[in-house]
């Protein structure tokens, strides 16, 4: 309550503002993404107290979880109109395919009848001409007029132009990926983590969670080594070549163009960067644009061509849903699936979260909590361990999960720690 506003996390700040709107009670909410930087905790008292706030809630917001546990109405903004849908996201999804099923059979149908008149205008103007028989011209231009007032159906787009990713891993790396070994952080005062160990392995896919405030991108920035434990240390394993996604996504120059920009960052010739740039749905004018306008998604997508233009063996993704739609989200889902190296990433998007994680490590009593499964099973895992405290509180709690205490007997295999991720030398 006595700590400074500035010095609070985003997902801490975001909750206090939040709470500021809240205790007014207004009419109307207005949330523009509002689980962005949340914890899960968070998300679900606030899905809780959504559901039963008495007023008008209007919420923009690409949680898809989200979406179906508050949301009574969907109001989709697409090609410069607004359409209506009944029910949470996944009955807008029904509801759309329907929609487009159905209006894909109108427009097959009047395509068919359009090219009936057509066939029949050519056909009166082909016999008028040799009969030289005016009474035809006078039909062919009456059914001419009656094709032209004909409302015309567009063909329904099934697949619009997104994000086409390709995450190829480099060569691989060593099977223990990446290791923390007796790593202890405190500011001040305040304890982040003491004497906590960790281990992430080749191929794994690992996700992040823990209470804001409770050292998530404190961990993420000293494994790039922004900042340095005061105990421990942090290793990495043989041929290991990492990219860091970074929650806020900054350029060393916010001036230059988004062409320029790439450019700069990987040596690519001019109409190679353009071509590139396209698979991130950066077209035409679009890539001389200003890095300092563009957007939360538009500085996300550029982030990740420069990331994904190397080759890597390990992605480290802090936050990588915040501010991309859904399609953008689907897509990166899509390109992770395929990517043979390591993946770890902190995310409060339970959906990403349930499709990517094969493991859960929780930030818990200033240690490192292992967990296999994705966020469901973990959930799961952590009401089983609790349900046996209440019942036993005696029982003495496990403190190092079995993948930390084989890190310590293998610590001596390992070679000597990288002091910086291949991307920030």
């Amino acid at each position: 309550m006595e700590r400074d506003f500035d010095l609070l996390s985003g997902g801490e700040k975001t909750t206090v503002i939040l709470g500021k709107i809240l205790i007014h009670e207004p009419d109307i909410l207005l949330l523009d993404e509002p689980t962005n930087h949340l914890d899960m905790e968070s998300i679900e008292w606030l899905e809780g107290y959504l559901k039963s706030y008495r007023g008008m809630v209007i919420i923009v917001s690409h949680d898809r979880y989200f979406l179906d546990n508050v949301v009574t109405k969907i109001i989709e903004i697409e090609d410069m109109t607004s359409i209506s849908y009944k029910g949470n996201y996944s009955a807008f999804i029904s509801q759309k395919e329907e929609n487009m099923r159905i209006k894909y059979e109108h427009f097959r149908e009047q395509q068919k009848k359009i090219h009936r008149m057509e066939k029949t205008v050519m056909s009166l103007r082909d016999w008028a001409m040799r009969a030289d028989n005016t009474k035809f011209f006078k039909r062919a231009a009456s059914v001419q007029k009656k094709l032209e007032k004909i409302d015309r159906i567009d063909k329904p787009v099934f697949e619009r132009r997104n994000m086409r990713l390709d995450v190829r891993a480099a060569e691989r790396s060593g099977n223990e990926t990446l290791k923390a070994v007796g790593l202890s952080k405190r500011y001040g005062d305040k304890m982040i983590f003491n004497n906590t160990d960790v281990m992430i392995r080749f191929g794994e896919r690992v996700g992040m969670l823990g209470p804001n405030g409770s050292g998530k991108t404190t961990f993420l920035k000293m494994l790039i080594g922004e900042v340095q434990a005061d105990e421990g240390k942090i290793q990495f394993g043989a041929n290991v070549k990492a990219a860091y996604l970074p929650q806020n996504i900054a350029f060393s120059d916010e001036e230059v163009t988004v062409l320029d920009c790439i450019k700069e960052d990987i040596s690519i010739l001019e109409g190679k960067a353009r071509e590139y740039l396209a698979k991130f749905m950066f077209y035409k004018g679009t890539v001389f644009k200003k890095v300092k306008n563009l957007s939360g998604g538009e500085r996300i997508r550029l982030k990740l061509a420069m990331l994904l233009f190397q080759d890597i063996n390990l992605l480290i993704l802090d936050e990588p849903t915040n501010h991309l739609d859904i399609d953008s989200i689907e897509t990166l889902e899509s390109a992770l699936d395929d990517f043979e190296g390591t993946i770890f990433f902190i995310s409060h998007d339970w959906y990403f979260i349930n499709r990517m994680a094969e493991r859960i490590i929780a930030v818990e009593d200033h240690s490192l909590r292992s967990y296999h499964g994705n966020y469901n099973e973990h959930k799961r895992e952590k009401e089983k361990r609790s349900q046996v405290d209440r019942k036993d509180p005696g029982s003495e709690k496990i403190k190092k999960p079995v993948e930390e205490s084989e890190a310590k007997s293998n610590e001596a295999a390992l070679p000597k720690v990288m002091k910086r991720i291949e991307s920030f030398e």
